[in-house]
Formats: structure tokens, C-alpha cells, sequence
């Protein structure tokens, strides 16, 4: 398992996620992208426990995505199986505080760099459910994405972006650009009529 972490977090958190790995007992599984979520964590039959992690995330991303899933199976295992309490929040305060306790050894120049470690820091004083909920701190996990091979579409850019009123292109439906709410943009998708809110620094296609 060491050698596992070894090729996809920094090395000087692969101890770190091994014995995590170790203490909590769970399942781990490195898979292919998915559009919703960069990994996440589930109960299977019997009590065991199940993380998967987004094959395609930059060492940092990854490091942080692990933890944040780790944090999932600490409060499993303090509230589920201690205390018997059957329903906790996802991302509640018990969530965040196991979440802000897990990091904290990891928040140093020696395993970050300065520019993911400043709004990392801000990010862990009141985490949310994914990264993307804070634009400063997902700006720079993105400067270590790894170069795609194959060119980029010239028309993709941001929806943060797109001028308000303007149409563009996700995951083949058509939307027109609304307002900016915080971190997300309401869109309204032209075939259904139906709004959404979509992450403000998702990637789309202009027409």
C-alpha cells in the first residue's frame, strides 16, 4: 500500500496516508475520473469501508481529497460504530473537525507549496464539501494539473468567465450564463427551461 501512495501524493505524506490507511481499515480503491465527485467514501456489508480516489488528481489534489474521505471513516467509526448514532450530517461539524484534525500534521511547507499552502490553510479553518467551494484554493491545486496530451478546445474557458446572458456548452446540453452566487452561477438549460448552479470555475464551451 505504501508504494500505492508512494506514486500519487507527495512524498513526504506517503507514511502519513499509509498509517491512516492503517488505523481505519478500509478498503481503498484509485479509479477512473468521475464528473461528480473526486472520491468518496462508503459503508459495504458487514461494517466494512470503502474509499475511492479520482486516478487523474496532481499529487496535492489527491493528498487532500484522501484525507477529506479518511475524515468520512473517522466519524464512521466514532459515531456509527461507538456510539451507535445511526445518522450524522455528511459535512457537518463532526466531519470537519475530524477533517481539520487529520490535515493539520500536513499543513507545512514540507509537504505544500506556499501558493496551495495559504488558501489551503484558509480552506481548513471552515472546510466544505469539496475544494471547488473555494475558487483560491482550487486556482492553485490547478497550476499542478498535469499537461493534457491532446489540445484543448479553443472555445473552452471557464463559466466564471462567460458574460452574463451568454450561452455555452456542459456535458452536451446548452445553458444561457445567469448570476454569480458566491461560488456558483445560476444557469438556466435552454431545451428544459430548468435553472441550475453550477460551480463558477467549471470548465464549458462557448458557441
Amino acid at each position: 500500500m505504501t508504494d500505492v501512495f508512494s506514486t500519487y501524493v507527495p512524498s513526504g505524506a506517503v507514511e502519513y496516508c499509509h498509517q491512516l490507511w492503517q488505523s481505519y481499515q478500509f478498503g481503498f480503491r484509485i479509479v477512473k475520473p468521475r464528473r461528480t465527485r473526486l472520491g468518496d467514501f462508503r459503508v459495504l456489508p458487514h461494517n466494512q469501508t470503502q474509499i475511492t480516489v479520482n486516478t487523474n488528481l496532481n499529487p496535492y489534489a489527491f493528498l487532500i481529497t484522501y484525507v477529506h474521505e479518511v475524515a468520512h471513516a473517522d466519524v464512521h467509526h466514532q459515531y456509527c460504530l461507538q456510539r451507535r448514532i445511526r445518522r450524522v450530517k455528511p459535512h457537518g461539524r463532526a466531519w470537519q473537525t475530524a477533517f481539520q484534525r487529520l490535515m493539520h500534521p500536513l499543513l507545512t511547507e514540507t509537504i505544500f507549496p506556499p501558493i496551495v499552502l495559504e488558501p489551503l490553510k484558509q480552506y481548513m479553518s471552515n472546510p466544505g464539501a469539496t475544494t471547488y467551494t473555494n475558487p483560491h484554493l482550487m486556482l492553485a491545486l490547478r497550476q499542478f494539473d498535469k499537461p493534457i496530451n491532446e489540445a484543448l478546445p479553443a472555445n473552452r474557458v471557464l463559466l466564471r468567465d462567460v458574460s452574463e446572458g451568454n450561452s455555452f456548452r456542459l456535458a452536451q446540453k446548452t445553458y444561457v450564463r445567469g448570476t454569480l452566487r458566491r461560488t456558483r452561477v445560476v444557469c438556466k438549460e435552454i431545451a428544459s427551461g430548468k435553472s441550475y448552479a453550477i460551480l463558477a470555475h467549471a470548465w464549458v464551451e462557448v458557441n
